[in-house]
C-alpha cells in the first residue's frame, strides 16, 4: 500500500504548478515526479494549447498572481474588486488621513470647460475635509473625556479615529487609494477584459498596466485580453434609452423578493444531508411539521455553533434587496462578494448623508456647502461625462444597488457590520435588512439568537 505524502510545492513558477495539476487527471504520477519534468518551453506549451486555445479554464484556477496597485482612483479600485473570486486589501479612508495631493484628475477633461470646475470642486472638498477634521477632533475634546488606564497617545488617536470617520465622507470617488490584489489567472482575465471595456480612461490604463505586471509572473496565463464589444455595446444600449430615469426613495434598505418557503427549504436541507431521503420527500416532511417542531429544528441546526458560519444548507434560501447607501458603506459593502451586486453608477441625484455629530458639532452648514458645490459640478459635467463625473460622487452621496444573497452570506454580513466597532452607516444597513428579514419571516427567530 502506497504511504500516504502531503507536502507543498516550492520552487516552481505559477504556471509550471497548473500544469503539474491538471496532469495529474491522466497521469499516475506524483505530483512532483510530473513537475520535476516539465520546463518553461513545454510549460507555454500545454497553456496555450489547453487553456488558452481549448479554453479549459479550470486548470488556470491553480495559478495566481500578487499584485499591488497604488495611487489609483477609488473609482478604479471598485472596477478591480467587482470581481468576485479575487481578494483585496484596500487603504482605508477610516484609519488614515489623506490630502489633495493624492487625487486622480481624469484625462478626458483636459483642455475642456470642466478641467478648472473639477480642479476647483477638488479644492472645496479637501479644504474642508481639513477643516472638518481638525473641527471635529476638538470637539471630541469636549464630548469625550480621557479614560483613567488610558494615555495621552491613545486617548489623542481615538479621537482622531472618530473624526476621520465624520470626515471622510468629503472624500471624493478620484481619492487615490492603494490595493493588493490576488487573482488566479482564470479570474485575471475575466477581470482585465472588464478593466478594458471601461468607459473611463484611467480603469482601461490601469488594466494594461496589470497585464503588463501579470506577464512577469504569468507570462502565458494573462493571455492577450481584449475589450469586449459585448460590455461595450450593452452598457451604450441601455444608457442611451434610460440614462436619465431616475426614482427617489422613501426607505434606505427594502427586501423586495425572498424565498416564501425559506424555513421549509433550510429544514428540508437538514433532512436531505443527513438520511437517504430525496429532497421532495425531505421537503414534504419538512412542511408536515407544526410551526414550533420548524422553530426547534432550525435551532438544532444553530445550537452547537460557536464563532464558525452556520452550515452551508443556509445557502439555499435567498433574499434580494433594494439598498441606498452612502458611497462610502457601499465601499464596504461591496467587498463582501458571496452575493449578486448590481450597483447603479455614482451620483448625486439622491442626496448625501450629513453625520449627526457633525450636526452636534454646529459645522453643518461648512459640510453642506462643499457637498453641493460636488454636487452641482457633477450635474454640470454629467450630460458632456457621464462617467468621469462619478470622480466627484463622495462618500456622502447616496447610491443604489440590488443585492442578492443566501442567508448564510446574511447571517456573516448582519453579525460583522452590526458591531459597535463596524461604521455607523454600513451598521444602517446591517439592521435594516435584519429588520426586513423578521417583519418578512418572524419564525427565523435565529437571526436575533445568534447575534450575540
Amino acid at each position: 500500500m502506497e504511504k500516504r505524502r502531503i507536502y507543498p510545492i516550492k520552487g516552481y513558477s505559477e504556471e509550471m504548478v497548473a500544469v503539474a495539476f491538471a496532469k495529474t487527471s491522466r497521469s499516475p504520477e506524483s505530483f512532483d515526479k510530473l513537475i520535476a519534468e516539465l520546463d518553461p518551453e513545454s510549460t507555454k506549451d500545454f497553456h496555450e494549447k489547453w487553456v488558452i486555445r481549448f479554453g479549459h479554464g479550470s486548470v488556470a484556477e491553480h495559478a495566481s498572481v500578487h499584485l499591488a496597485a497604488e495611487n489609483i482612483s477609488r473609482l478604479s479600485v471598485e472596477c478591480i474588486e467587482s470581481n468576485r473570486l479575487g481578494a483585496y486589501t484596500e487603504k482605508s479612508t477610516r484609519y488614515q488621513k489623506l490630502d489633495s495631493e493624492r487625487v486622480h484628475y481624469p484625462k478626458e477633461l483636459k483642455g475642456t470647460k470642466y478641467e478648472e470646475i473639477y480642479k476647483k470642486t477638488i479644492e472645496t472638498l479637501f479644504s474642508a475635509y481639513e477643516s472638518i477634521l481638525s473641527q471635529m477632533i476638538e470637539y471630541y475634546h469636549t464630548t469625550t473625556p480621557k479614560k483613567e488606564e488610558e494615555s495621552e497617545k491613545k486617548y489623542e488617536a481615538n479621537l482622531k479615529l472618530m473624526a476621520l470617520d465624520n470626515a471622510r465622507f468629503l472624500l471624493p470617488n478620484a481619492t487615490l487609494a492603494n490595493v493588493g490584489i490576488t487573482f488566479n489567472s482564470r479570474v485575471l482575465m475575466h477581470a482585465l477584459k472588464k478593466m478594458l471595456s471601461s468607459p473611463l480612461e484611467e480603469v482601461r490604463e490601469i488594466g494594461k498596466e496589470l497585464l503588463t505586471a501579470s506577464r512577469e509572473v504569468l507570462p502565458t496565463l494573462s493571455g492577450n485580453p481584449e475589450s469586449s464589444t459585448y460590455l461595450e455595446e450593452t452598457r451604450i444600449d441601455f444608457r442611451s434609452d434610460l440614462w436619465d430615469q431616475r426614482s427617489g426613495f422613501n426607505k434606505k434598505v427594502k427586501l423586495v423578493s425572498y424565498d416564501k418557503d425559506a424555513l421549509e427549504k433550510i429544514i428540508a436541507a437538514f433532512l436531505y444531508k443527513y438520511s437517504g431521503l430525496s429532497f421532495k420527500d425531505a421537503e414534504a416532511r419538512a412542511k408536515e411539521m407544526e410551526q414550533e417542531e420548524k422553530k426547534s429544528t432550525i435551532r438544532k441546526a444553530l445550537e452547537k455553533i460557536s464563532k464558525e458560519p452556520p452550515m452551508r444548507e443556509f445557502e439555499h434560501a435567498y433574499y434580494t434587496f433594494d439598498l441606498v447607501m452612502d458611497q462610502g458603506a457601499f465601499c464596504e459593502f461591496k467587498r463582501h462578494r458571496m452575493l449578486t451586486l448590481t450597483p447603479q453608477e455614482p451620483t448625486v441625484h439622491l442626496g448625501y448623508h450629513t453625520p449627526e455629530d457633525i450636526k452636534k458639532a454646529g459645522i453643518t452648514a461648512e459640510f453642506s456647502a462643499a457637498l453641493d458645490a460636488a454636487t452641482n459640478a457633477f450635474k454640470e459635467m454629467e450630460e458632456d461625462f457621464p462617467y468621469a463625473a462619478g470622480y466627484l460622487a463622495t462618500n456622502a452621496h447616496y447610491r443604489r444597488c440590488l443585492a442578492t444573497m443566501n442567508l448564510r452570506e446574511l447571517n456573516h454580513f448582519i453579525r460583522l457590520r452590526s458591531t459597535p466597532w463596524a461604521h455607523f452607516t454600513i451598521r444602517e444597513v446591517a439592521y435594516g435588512m435584519l429588520e426586513e428579514i423578521q417583519k418578512a419571516q418572524p419564525d427565523l427567530t435565529f437571526w436575533v439568537e445568534s447575534r450575540s
